[in-house]
């Protein structure tokens, strides 16, 4: 089953951020690379904390919009994708 639209466009702009972040990551990248990056992913982060993604009335109600659970977990995977790159500066 296809995504609605509003969650086609987040997935999109997740899935080039970690396109970005892969690039990145066989560069010598630097902390204000991977901000611009997290900085992108904090808008996403704090639509989807809002609530902005679908009606949710209720916990039972976050994953039962279509794409909303890949969504989620992508959201996740990039958010540690990006952690483990600024760990490898420190």
């Amino acid at each position: 089953m296809p995504m609605v639209k509003k969650l086609e466009t987040v997935h999109q702009e997740l899935m080039d951020i970690a396109r970005q972040s892969n690039r990145l990551s066989h560069t010598k990248y630097t902390e204000d690379d991977i901000e611009k990056l997290q900085h992108r992913l904090r808008v996403i982060d704090s639509q989807y904390n809002e609530g902005a993604f679908g009606e949710m009335n209720s916990d039972v109600d976050r994953y039962e919009e279509v794409g909303l659970a890949q969504v989620s977990d992508e959201l996740e995977k990039v958010h540690n994708t990006l952690h483990r790159m600024l760990a490898r500066l420190e």
